[in-house]
């Protein structure tokens, strides 16, 4: 009992000395700032569409990944089979799935890049959606 007193003060000493957040301050979030460092922020109309190819390449960055992950997974499990054939099989089954996995990826993403390019004249790197003006 006397350890997890021990223990215990010195961490509510510690959270009753916490200072206050000051999460009541107002932002005004109809203006961006110029010349600051906060000005990335600001997100207009025309920034959505970087936004969503901001996304979709990090997605697809994230499944390249994870397919030469379980690649990895393959090769090491090949590697610890031992010779057994039931479980070079295993690590074969692995293997081809990721290489499939991987073939996929790049092939959708070439795809998606042709479809956009063919039809709305632009890429996934600089992905603009349309807007409306009003009219003067």
């Amino acid at each position: 009992m006397k350890k997890i007193l021990s223990l215990a003060l010195p961490g509510l000493a510690l959270l009753s000395a916490a200072l206050p957040a000051f999460a009541q301050t107002p932002i005004n979030v109809n203006t961006c700032p110029t010349g600051t460092a906060f000005g990335s922020l600001c997100l207009g109309a025309n920034d959505l569409g970087r936004v969503i190819a901001n996304g979709i390449n990090f997605l697809f960055v994230v499944a390249a990944l994870m397919a030469l992950v379980f690649l990895v997974i393959g090769g090491v499990k090949w590697l610890t089979s031992q010779g057994e054939k039931e479980g070079i099989g295993k690590a074969r089954e692995t293997i081809v799935a990721a290489v499939v996995g991987l073939i996929i990826i790049f092939l959708s993403y070439l795809i998606v890049n042709f479809i956009l390019n063919l039809f709305v004249g632009v890429s996934l790197f600089n992905l603009r959606l349309p807007t409306i003006t009003g009219s003067q």
